[in-house]
């Protein structure tokens, strides 16, 4: 195999890849990139760590000599990073034994049978939708916070996508935070079977890296929906991952109903009163026990304060208040995570007592566009 590529070519088509590499897996193919001429001057990159995988087909400058190999994909990114901008070669002989070149400098390594490469799973579906993939990967955003990475229940390791027509509804929870998002966009259905709801889990690893191919391709993206998979198609790229299987959990049963203490409040100045208690409250420490921030609601003061060994921190601000005072305390990290993500000028925080959830809101709710987290408090020492 003998291909000539340009360098920024080269780099676009292989850092998408990069994210579905495995490195903890004992079969030595999972480390690789699969490289394979299709005809012409087309190439196809395939990784597969077992459980997620990405393509990306392109065209290369010239495919002098065609093949199927496998090269190790991180040494592979850190050789051509090195390389000198321009026209790169790699050449596979007939022992694998690969060269990758430009100009004057050159690197050898080893290269694998394509053949070795495991198989992929059927990258299509007959059921599936188009969507904005800005959108997409804003309310991806909007609830990553509240996966849980480490948990008995699947489940939980996944945000739960429910579609109805043009509404896209987001929800995660990790136990201790729940997140609900809710969009009215363009969703049109696509595949053979034509469908206007679809509802289905994707896991938290799998998120991450779809946000980072939404955030580097604009425009519409193409998701299918296979029995085990889900597959997203978009410019030249193909991502897959494993769903989540059986159904989420009925989160609504556990959301308060009737909150008595409401209090409105700038966002950003929560968001910078909590990033000053953070540096205190670091979460560390917050498994002593102590280390909380404490939120004390009286008249028009919301006041922030939290102790440590490493000191204490203090601040107030303003906001208006209806129903009882109120002093309750929060993991400073879950509060700041559910902040930093509500897109509102005004927040609406709600409680209804000490040992029972916070709920926090737009302050005036759009029609198209809403928000919903809930983050359960800490008991205080104090």
């Amino acid at each position: 195999m003998k291909i000539i590529f340009a360098k920024d070519v080269l780099l676009a088509n292989l850092l998408p890849v990069m994210g579905t590499v495995s490195n903890k897996n004992t079969i030595t193919s999972l480390e690789g990139v699969l490289i394979e001429t299709l005809g012409g001057n087309t190439v196809r990159f395939s990784t597969y760590d077992m459980n997620k995988g990405t393509r990306t087909t392109f065209e290369a400058t010239e495919v002098i000599e065609e093949g199927s190999y496998i090269i190790n994909a991180q040494r592979l990114m850190q050789i051509v990073k090195v390389m000198a901008d321009g026209e790169i070669n790699i050449e596979v002989d007939q022992k694998s034994a690969v060269t990758i070149s430009c100009g004057n400098s050159s690197f050898t390594m080893y290269a694998l049978n394509g053949a070795d490469f495991p198989g992929l799973p059927e990258l299509s579906g007959d059921r599936g939708f188009e969507i904005n993939g800005d959108s997409l990967r804003d309310m991806i955003g909007r609830v990553m916070h509240s996966i849980a990475e480490n948990d008995s229940r699947p489940n939980l390791c996944g945000a739960y996508f429910r579609i109805d027509g043009g509404l896209l509804q987001v929800v995660s929870c990790d136990s201790y935070t729940l997140s609900e998002c809710s969009k009215v966009c363009e969703i049109n259905s696509i595949g053979q079977v034509q469908q206007e709801k679809f509802s289905f889990i994707l896991p938290g690893h799998a998120l991450n890296e779809m946000n980072k191919i939404l955030n580097d391709r604009k425009g519409t993206v193409s998701i299918y929906l296979a029995r085990k998979h889900a597959i997203l198609k978009t410019d030249g790229l193909v991502f897959f991952t494993r769903l989540i299987e059986g159904d989420y959990f009925d989160y609504q049963r556990i959301i308060p109903k009737e909150q008595t203490i409401f209090v409105k409040c700038s966002r950003e100045r929560l968001l910078t009163g909590l990033e000053r208690v953070l540096l205190v409250a670091d979460e560390k420490t917050q498994g002593s026990g102590r280390n909380y921030v404490k939120i004390e609601i009286k008249g028009s003061t919301l006041t922030l304060t939290s102790t440590s060994t490493t000191g204490r921190v203090y601040d107030e601000l303003p906001c208006r208040h209806e129903g009882e005072d109120l002093v309750i305390g929060f993991n400073c990290r879950y509060l700041i995570n559910s902040v930093r993500v509500a897109t509102a000028d005004t927040l609406e925080l709600s409680f209804r007592a000490p040992n029972q959830a916070m709920i926090i809101r737009a302050a005036e709710e759009k029609e198209d566009e809403k928000f919903f987290y809930m983050i359960l408090p800490v008991r205080m020492s104090d």
